[in-house]
């Protein structure tokens, strides 16, 4: 009360309803100017430049071309585009080629073709131009938005809320159950991961496989040749490539759109979502799930090759694990979210949101360690604990050195001969002479020496035999073929190990397909 009678005393008694109209009208007057000032905002004698025509186009892959005619009373100085490739929170600032004059047509073509510089085709561009003159005045543009689409189609859209689906030919029917499938993750996955389900997303759907390669981000001669992509999300970039004659294409689809609203939620400039959890939470969000991810969790289960799962940041590079991977992941997401509520899995989400790790994010959300978080999963699958390695286990374990053999001094360095030696006492006082021995050569591995019988001395040269190396990683013995098998991220993996195969390569077979050859870019 005290403090609200002293501002209306203190105030009111200072300025009339006129003198505060006119301290707002000026104060306002000052926003404006230093607003413009700062956000780069046209306050000069604007009439003097006029934007005649502008354009843009796309040439992909190669890159987009932007084209602005400018015309003024006096000569054009420069004119610069400054566009936000997707949903980025950095933009691009260039300068567009011409000649100067009171008229010129300039043009800047923005290569895309290389992989630093990728934009994926359906990507939004939003984009204005600033124009100077000689005298300095200035002119800034509307800001606009272009779709950098693949060039070699025509393509037509079906959308729903904030997601459009691009498609070309007559599949109409297919961009729709694509556009179905995401609508629904949406509608579950987005209060689940708290993630925003306003913000636009863009699909752009290939009829078969060499549209797709052909749109993909530049690769590899042999990956392009090995793998088939079904989907690829940009979270960063709010895009998403799907193909759409895909036996799974409705499941890539929701898969890959989960990855947007988990970026979206939960990574932030200081970090973003270990793989487990984003894995775990797309597949967890999938509305066409298949059964290989279970089918690879009961292999591993049963022979022993579980995962440290959550001690994963990434997806682990052996193809053969990496099925198991995806399986682990969703069945502790499906843990997390059955045991303590999907509350909790947007608190994490948010917590990650501020820039906090994985580890400090899991304790101040769920009050226990990850590696407890992991072992709680494990016990309900009837696996045994992770225990992680420590600095006692990481000990070496202590070999045996080899039976040590008496040596003499008295031989010649490097010499590797134990030499026994005896002797035959002499009447005399100086040792006898020792003719040289004959030494006759034998066809085995080791020499032999024979000696004359009168000497008084006897030599008997004892040569240990090598031990036999323990067969394992550069010891001799039986050579096998143990080279991994080629790795291949979500793709495809070829499996190459002979046990996995005697047990359930049928399984494996299956849960290859069902990965959903999936691969994802940030």
């Amino acid at each position: 009360m005290r403090r609200t009678q002293w501002i209306s005393t203190g105030w009111a008694a200072r300025f009339s309803m006129a003198n505060r109209v006119i301290a707002l009208t000026v104060l306002g007057i000052m926003s404006v100017a230093v607003y413009g000032t700062y956000f780069g905002i046209a306050n000069a004698e604007t009439d003097a430049i006029e934007v005649v025509s502008v354009r843009v186009s796309s040439e992909f892959p190669d890159g987009l071309r932007f084209n602005a005619q400018v015309q003024g009373e006096n000569e054009i100085d420069s004119i610069a585009v400054r566009f936000r490739i997707g949903q980025e929170t950095r933009g691009s600032y260039e300068y567009l080629d011409f000649e100067k004059a009171a008229l010129v047509d300039s043009e800047l073509f923005w290569r895309t073709n290389t992989s630093a510089r990728y934009i994926p085709p359906g990507t939004i561009i939003t984009y204005n131009f600033e124009i100077e003159d000689s005298v300095g005045n200035r002119l800034d543009t509307e800001r606009e938005e272009f779709i950098y689409s693949d060039a070699r189609f025509s393509w037509e859209e079906v959308e729903e809320g904030p997601v459009a689906v691009a498609y070309h030919g007559p599949v109409k029917t297919r961009a729709v159950i694509i556009l179905d499938s995401i609508t629904e993750t949406l509608g579950t996955m987005g209060p689940l991961l708290g993630a925003d389900t306003t913000i636009p997303i863009r699909v752009t759907m290939y009829n078969n496989v060499k549209e797709m390669l052909e749109a993909l981000p530049p690769g590899s001669s042999t990956i392009r040749r090995e793998l088939i992509t079904e989907g690829q999300a940009f979270t960063n970039l709010g895009t998403l490539l799907v193909l759409g004659g895909g036996t799974g294409a409705k499941g890539t689809a929701s898969h890959e759109v989960t990855h947007i609203l988990t970026h979206r939620a939960g990574d932030s400039v200081l970090g973003s979502v270990p793989s487990w959890l984003d894995e775990g939470l797309a597949e967890y969000g999938n509305i066409d799930p298949g059964f290989s991810y279970d089918v690879a969790l009961e292999f591993a289960l049963a022979t022993g090759r579980l995962l440290p799962i959550t001690s994963m940041p990434v997806l682990p590079g052996d193809p053969e694990e990496v099925i198991i991977f995806y399986g682990q992941a969703r069945s502790i997401v499906k843990f997390m979210i059955a045991a303590y509520g999907p509350d909790l899995m947007r608190d994490l989400m948010s917590t990650m949101k501020t820039g906090k790790n994985v580890d400090d994010s899991i304790e101040e959300v769920y009050g226990l360690t990850r590696v407890d978080l992991e072992n709680q999963w494990r016990e309900t699958i009837g696996a045994p604990d992770y225990l992680p390695a420590t600095r006692e286990r990481l000990k070496p374990t202590p070999v045996p050195r080899a039976e040590m053999q008496l040596f003499s001094l008295t031989p010649q360095a490097g010499s590797q001969t134990v030499a026994s030696v005896e002797t035959t006492p002499t009447p005399t006082a100086e040792p006898t002479p020792v003719p040289e021995p004959t030494v006759t050569a034998v066809p085995t591995p080791e020499p032999v020496s024979t000696a004359t019988p009168e000497p008084a001395v006897v030599a008997r040269v004892n040569t240990p035999a090598a031990p036999t190396p323990a067969l394992g990683a550069g010891s001799a013995g039986p050579q096998q073929d143990e080279s991994p098998p080629p790795a291949s991220s979500c793709n495809a993996p070829q499996y190459a190990d002979a046990g996995l195969r005697d047990l359930t390569m049928p399984a494996f077979l299956v849960g290859l397909i069902g990965l959903g050859l999936r691969r994802r870019r940030r």
